[in-house]
């Protein structure tokens, strides 16, 4: 049997007993910037210690190295309060006024879950520049070892996140509308579907792979002819041979999926689709949970009969 040892929690006013007066000055070393810049993903360098914004003072000023960009960091042991996450803000929008602050972190010996949600909160509200970090600072040590740092970050902001949201700012009232109905249906699907989906788009159609380029299972919902679609879509220079081929199929494909499937060769195009349809507002937000229903059950049955039957064509 291998030993180990157990970690063991340690007060961190045992390795900085004062904030301002050991645990800055810690923190502002060029190690011990790095050891935070690890644990945030970035590579931080010193600009200053306390520095003034108006009246008051950062606790520290730094450099993103990897951008040129200005870093506010504000510290506090104990739990998190209203008056640092105030500072941080201030000094943040201080610093921007003059030398363009993009990033803050917030480092604490205890985040409420309230202020927590807060950093959160902003990184989805504000600009895909302007990121806010929230920062757990711990010690721990393993029986009568030196006390060790930890950086626990529970809060970052989430890029992809952020330029859907910057994205979505410049969508008209009907592509919004597509987005949360799509979003909606993502979430309905859950894990426990065969429907292999990207992120939520702004358009009508949502298309979902089948294992096979040039051919998908693409779910539509159109809010001018109010209506629902599912269809096997068959694109590309074979989509025409594909298509006589499947209508060898027909009956058999009729029998399994119903005899509302309709065979569409799509003349004078390069596409062709075998598809249904039925009735469906997605401008009435009470009916999303029928839809989606609807929507989910026919394309896990097309997926069903047409996975196989793509990779034979």
């Amino acid at each position: 049997m291998i030993e180990l040892g157990r970690l063991v929690p340690v007060p961190i006013t045992d390795g900085w007993p004062h904030e301002a007066f050991d645990f800055t000055p810690w923190l502002a070393s060029e190690q011990n910037l790095d050891l935070l810049g690890d644990a945030l993903g970035m590579e931080l360098s010193l600009s200053a210690v306390e520095s003034r914004v108006g009246p008051f003072r950062a606790d520290i000023v730094a450099k993103r190295t990897d951008c040129d960009e200005t870093v506010i960091i504000e510290n506090q042991f104990g739990y998190t309060d209203h008056d640092h996450l105030g500072k941080l803000l201030t000094y943040t929008a201080g610093l921007g006024a003059s030398g363009g602050a993009k990033t803050a972190i917030w480092i604490a010996g205890i985040f409420r879950e309230e202020h927590r949600a807060a950093l959160d909160w902003l990184n989805q509200r504000t600009d895909s520049d302007l990121n806010f970090y929230g920062v757990q600072l711990e010690l721990w040590r393993i029986g009568g070892s030196l006390a060790a740092p930890r950086f626990h970050v529970v809060s970052r902001p989430n890029a992809p996140q952020k330029k859907l949201a910057q994205e979505a700012s410049n969508l008209t009232e009907t592509q919004r509308l597509y987005q949360r109905f799509w979003q909606a249906f993502i979430d309905y699907c859950g894990t426990d579907t065969k429907l292999v989906m990207g992120s939520a788009p702004a358009q009508h159609w949502l298309g979902t792979a089948i294992g096979r380029t040039g051919f998908g299972v693409n779910l539509t919902a159109s809010k001018r002819d109010k209506k629902l679609e599912c269809q096997l879509w068959v694109e590309g220079d074979s989509a025409k041979n594909a298509f006589a081929n499947l209508l060898t199929r027909a009956q058999v494909i009729s029998g399994t999926l119903g005899d509302q499937v309709i065979f569409d060769e799509m003349l004078g195009k390069k596409t062709c689709k075998v598809y249904e349809t039925a009735f469906g507002d997605v401008s009435d937000e009470e009916s999303w949970p029928g839809l989606h229903a609807w929507l989910k059950a026919r394309g896990e049955a097309y997926v069903t009969v047409f996975r196989p039957l793509a990779q034979q064509l």
